[in-house]
């Protein structure tokens, strides 16, 4: 899909510059807001506008409100060159190319190495700000209180932010005892392997779309892999609840780009990049093994890990379930198919098969909704885990981070209660072992970037269908066909637009 760069103008005056003593009343993980209640009307109509658009001068736009004692003036452009040319949504109406026109990414005007990033619908500008004092995020007040107020959004700092409280029990945060039983269930007698959970986490400041440890960059330069493979094809299933909660595929894929979005969407020096695929289930499907509302995060995992997610690198359930404590939970990356990155579909002890690439997320922990960073967090720590990186514990990890005021790294187990700098970051225990990971399996299942990828269920350049890992499909050769083969019809039949096929030629 060619994205269109636009950039839109509008000047908008907050009409109430800021609520003061909002301390603690709209969510428990937010200690201090304040409200905006710019006029949206007057942004929907420019963000209508731009879309139409055909000069380059009018497509910016330019959002000026008042907050914690001070003036944002926010000049944002449409962006989506973060994402896939590619970038699909599939729903059970079938698979269309996604809407990103209402993604946006710019600066402050006069702050320098300032950043800001995130969406445009119906008026309302939800996302996130950085600048020199910090991280201002802004979200719709209505996905925490649904009661009539004098403003629409919020805005607060990420030193606001409170940490959720961590699953009791013996198991401690994460419940590891309890998820690895279920991985010796699993798994062939000799065969080793690990199951990670997340309870509660700290992210770096960046979003893992693009992931670049230097360390992990040096080690790869002494040793032999193709280097034209640097695109990850990350599939994220966006199941009904999650759906429900937001009410449209727009909204839900506002929200996906902001989880992932890297704060520097245009860095260039990345070592790989992500490209995306999102699943939205938009309604409830009964007959569906992982419809039901109370099924536990190991189960949930187990389930959705029975299909066949081996023509993606990484797969990655989105929900909206309260778990009590797990926002998150993945299998560890190992060697071969058993578990984290480019894992492919393997068969277990008790003769099942399973694809252990996975992961999931969820936006809810007992009974209030994550703010979008706390999701982010969630998220990045869990893909550190489908990277191949463990807890930082033991003798020569456990420590890292404790003196020197900076705090704990990114993938250590225990949470703290506020945000320093060195949970922004792996440890160099994380970049060990993502680095020796990588150099065993990325070649396995990452691709040229930009270049079609048959099994993907996208019908791209060069293809004639696309129906995945499906060789039962009367019209097409699936992925598991020889290369020169796969992908393309079989005699006398035709494709679907954007799908499999579906009708004989006539």
């Amino acid at each position: 899909m060619g994205v269109q760069r636009y950039w839109l103008l509008l000047v908008l005056i907050d009409l109430c510059p800021f609520l003061s003593g909002a301390v603690g009343d709209i969510s428990p993980y937010i200690k201090h807001y304040e409200g905006l209640s710019y006029d949206r009307e007057d942004l929907h109509k420019m963000h209508l506008r731009a879309r139409r658009a055909t000069q380059p001068q009018e497509h910016t736009l330019q959002l000026d409100f008042t907050a914690f004692h001070r003036t944002f003036r926010l000049r944002l452009r449409r962006n989506a060159a973060a994402f896939s040319q590619t970038f699909m949504v599939v729903s059970e109406n079938g698979s269309t190319s996604a809407d990103l026109s209402h993604i946006y990414s710019g600066i402050l005007e006069g702050e320098h190495g300032s950043a800001c990033h995130g969406s445009v619908l119906q008026g309302q500008f939800e996302g996130t700000i950085h600048t020199d004092n910090g991280t201002y995020h802004i979200e719709s007040v209505h996905r925490y209180n649904s009661s009539q107020t004098d403003h629409h959004s919020i805005i607060y700092h990420e030193d606001d932010m409170i940490l959720p409280p961590m699953r009791p029990g013996p198991d401690g945060f994460c419940g590891a005892e309890h998820l690895n039983v279920l991985a010796q269930s699993l798994r062939p007698k000799e065969v080793g392997h690990t199951v990670s959970t997340y309870v509660l986490i700290q992210i770096p400041s960046s979003c893992p779309c693009n992931f670049h440890p230097q360390e992990a960059a040096a080690s790869r330069t002494r040793r032999t892999v193709d280097e034209s493979k640097t695109s990850c094809l990350l599939h994220l299933h966006v199941d009904h609840l999650y759906f429900k909660r937001f009410k449209s595929v727009e909204a839900v894929v506002a929200q996906v780009i902001n989880t992932l979005t890297k704060q520097d969407i245009s860095n260039s020096n990345q070592d790989f990049i992500f490209n995306f695929r999102i699943d939205v289930m938009t309604e409830e499907d009964k007959n569906d093994p992982l419809n039901p509302l109370f099924i536990g995060p190991e189960t949930l995992l187990s389930l959705y890990s029975e299909k066949n997610w081996g023509n993606f690198c990484l797969s990655y359930l989105l929900t909206n379930r309260d778990y009590s404590g797990v926002l998150g939970l993945a299998w560890e990356g190992k060697t071969g198919n058993w578990g984290g990155i480019c894992s492919k579909q393997t068969t277990l002890r008790n003769g099942q098969t399973a694809t252990l690439n996975t992961g999931l997320v969820t936006i809810q922990n007992f009974g209030q909704f994550l703010p979008t960073r706390l999701v982010q967090l969630t998220f990045a720590h869990e893909l550190g885990h489908s990277l191949g990186s463990p807890h930082d514990e033991g003798s020569n990890c456990g420590n890292l981070g404790s003196s020197g005021g900076k705090g704990r790294y990114l993938m250590f187990p225990h949470a703290t209660d506020e945000v320093r700098e060195n949970n922004e970051k792996f440890s160099h225990c994380s970049i060990k072992h993502i680095s020796k990971m990588l150099k065993l399996k990325k070649d396995d299942c990452f691709v040229v970037s930009n270049q079609p990828i048959c099994g993907n269920q996208i019908v791209e350049k060069d293809e004639e269908c696309d129906v995945g890992h499906n060789d039962t499909d009367p019209c097409c050769y699936s992925a598991k066909e020889p290369v020169g083969v796969q992908c393309r019809l079989k005699p006398g039949k035709v494709c679907r637009l954007l799908w499999g096929c579906v009708n004989v030629k006539i």
